[in-house]
């Protein structure tokens, strides 16, 4: 098992799972077999780009997602391993509280 998220880190997770655009954003980004493009993102939806940025970003500061750019391009991965620590703590703080 990684090392335990932090109060701060566990609660932005929380929030970033919490809005269903972001969320949606996550499972595509999670089914990819390889590292997504987020132009992909915005032409799977009728949404401006600005807003596309907005909801990677937050996925990106709550650590669910690495973004790599290459200039006016930016690639997305999944970070499965800080999802998976999200998921155990959360089980974890359910079962103490039962």
């Amino acid at each position: 098992m990684g090392r335990p998220l932090t109060a701060r880190q566990f609660a932005a997770i929380a929030r970033a799972l919490s809005d269903p655009r972001r969320h949606r954003i996550l499972s595509e980004v999670a089914g990819a077999a390889a590292p997504l493009p987020c132009c992909e993102l915005q032409a799977a939806r009728n949404v401006t780009a600005a807003t596309v940025s907005h909801h990677v970003k937050g996925l990106e500061a709550a650590g669910l997602i690495e973004v790599v750019r290459d200039g006016r391009f930016a690639l997305l991965s999944f970070r499965r391993d800080v999802f998976e620590t999200y998921l155990r703590q959360l089980a974890e703080d359910l079962r103490q509280a039962t």
